[in-house]
């Protein structure tokens, strides 16, 4: 007979038996877990990502059209069935074994590929809310480039190219709004209408650095600016903050020290990690140039960013609550272009509810689109001006004129000291003359870094001061003026531009600008009356 302490006895032993067994078990069968599998194709390659528990450890076999990785020790979750069907550039299926070897569990993962250039396996580190990651890249074959003529090109080529960068992508969502809209999309839509926008406008043609849910590293979009030339760098965000009450847009430009507020310094740092989010390789990553060339040649980009940024704001404000009057600075990775004038945009807040619906609505977007679109004519516009007036001057050089027409202005020169913060733009508009001019005098060019402390030579005409050392002349003169002059006024209404007012009204910027003795950084504040010509 068995007493009723053997039976309880044997029922812990058992109990144990089963919890060790379970131990033992779970070491040998699965020190690794992969836990999802998900995939993004972009332009240039195929993605596929693995989500694991830990660190993971693996081999890699790769024949012509078969990649393998063998995993020592490790389990699949259940979720994830023997067969994935991609059928996507670059690989048709993924196929998931399990194997057992002297009680020790293995996982082979086949990735049966199609036509592709090569394959790129690495590992990411766990950070934030994203667990370790194994990426496998597939880099597929690029389709050779038409060869064009010369005639081609000149007659194909626009005269301007902006690029626009939707931020984000694929493994990084960015900032997701209370009813789980994602920044990554919205900030493709605003982009897409960018583009369009742009396109329609003469001479002008917009490039996007993504056109779908895929990751591009912070060195593919500038390289592509770079390649494309581009005139312009656009990266469009949606802000997010803690406080749902957050609202408005801001336009930044990069600052090689720190940022304008604390604000922007963690704005900055945030979208700085967009790399580690999206999955970059090491050495793709820290492909960065000096800083010290970085420094040399940034310093007028800046500036110029800023002139642009100015602009954009102004016109912005007329289709949308804007959070910062004033430019931001931080220190953009994505910015970072030596020679191409760059501005980020926080469009609205997708943390606060009434904005995240708004930054959905198509109409918002369009709105948004032609509020920029506006901007970049405006500030090209002057650009090109200043350029064809450099082009003048070298022809006048060539000819020999230039010598006779600085003569016949009776044009002598003084000196200005350069000081931090200074651009030609806001030189030329303190001492009333032209960039074109203070170009031509100093013998620069419009890329040309100002270094502080520099001086330049300023124009001062000799006729002018003869007049105003004579009041009687000056009088006269003004009296004269009066006469002559006849000139009809507009009143500035909301969500006008000076390139809108010029077209409807047949003439040009450069004309408004003449007779109103503006720049075109200037702002065009409603109610202002401006003459027309």
């Amino acid at each position: 007979m068995i007493c009723k302490g053997e039976n309880i006895s044997k029922g812990i032993t058992c109990i144990l038996t089963i919890l060790i067994a379970g131990l033992f078990s779970t070491k040998c069968y699965g020190s690794l877990e992969i836990l999802n599998v998900r995939h993004w194709t972009a332009p240039d390659h195929t993605r596929i990502v693995l989500d694991v528990d830990s660190d993971p450890d693996y081999e890699i076999k790769e024949s012509e059209n078969l990649l393998v990785l063998n995993f020592k020790e490790s389990s699949l979750h259940k979720s994830i069935p023997a067969k994935i069907i991609i059928n996507k550039p670059g690989i048709t299926k993924i196929v998931f074994h399990h194997m057992d070897e002297n009680k020790v569990r293995k996982v082979r993962i086949e990735f049966v590929l199609n036509k592709h250039q090569k394959v790129e396996v690495f590992k990411l580190k766990k950070f934030q809310d994203k667990p370790n990651r194994i990426v496998v890249d597939i880099i597929l074959e690029q389709a050779p480039r038409e060869v064009k003529t010369t005639d081609q090109i000149i007659e194909l080529k626009p005269k301007k190219i902006i690029v626009i960068d939707a931020g984000h992508g694929g493994e990084d969502p960015g900032a997701v709004g209370k009813k789980r809209t994602y920044e990554k999309n919205v900030v493709l839509s605003i982009s897409r209408e960018v583009q369009k926008a742009i396109n329609k406008m003469h001479g002008y043609r917009a490039v996007l650095t993504r056109d779908g849910d895929y990751y591009v590293s912070f060195s593919k979009r500038l390289q592509k600016a770079k390649d494309v030339g581009a005139s312009l760098f656009i990266s469009i965000h949606a802000d997010a903050a803690r406080n749902r009450s957050a609202k408005g847009g801001s336009v930044y430009c990069l600052s090689t020290g720190g940022a304008s507020n604390e604000a922007a310094k963690l704005l900055a740092r945030n979208e700085n990690l967009s790399d580690i989010l999206g999955g970059v390789p090491d050495n793709e990553s820290n492909n960065e140039s000096s800083s010290i060339i970085m420094n040399m040649f940034q310093t007028n980009t800046i500036n110029l960013s800023k002139i642009y940024a100015g602009i954009l704001i102004r016109h912005l404000s007329t289709v949308c609550n804007i959070k910062n009057k004033s430019v931001q600075e931080a220190p953009f990775r994505v910015l970072k272009l030596p020679d191409i004038p760059a501005v980020l945009i926080e469009t609205a807040y997708i943390s606060n509810p009434q904005e995240e619906i708004l930054l959905k609505k198509s109409s918002f977007q369009k709105t948004l689109a032609t509020a920029i679109s506006s901007s970049i004519s405006e500030y090209l516009s002057d650009t090109s001006a200043v350029a064809q007036s450099e082009d003048a001057s070298k022809k006048d050089d060539e000819n020999g004129t230039a010598d006779k027409k600085q003569n016949n202005d009776e044009l002598t020169a003084t000196y200005y000291k350069v000081k931090c913060g200074d651009t030609l733009f806001s030189v030329a508009k303190h001492f009333n003359t032209k960039v074109a001019l203070l170009l031509k005098l100093n013998k620069l060019k419009l890329e040309d870094p100002l270094f502080a402390g520099r001086k330049i030579m300023m124009p001062a005409n000799k006729t002018e001061n003869k007049i105003n050392a004579n009041p009687a002349s000056a009088a006269a003169k003004k009296k004269s003026g009066s006469r002559k002059i006849s000139s009809k006024y507009y009143t500035v209404k909301k969500g006008d531009t000076l390139l809108l007012v010029a077209k409807n009204n047949s003439t040009t910027i450069n004309e408004l600008l003449k007779i109103n003795n503006m720049k075109i950084t200037d702002p065009l504040f409603y109610g202002l009356k401006i003459k027309l010509p």
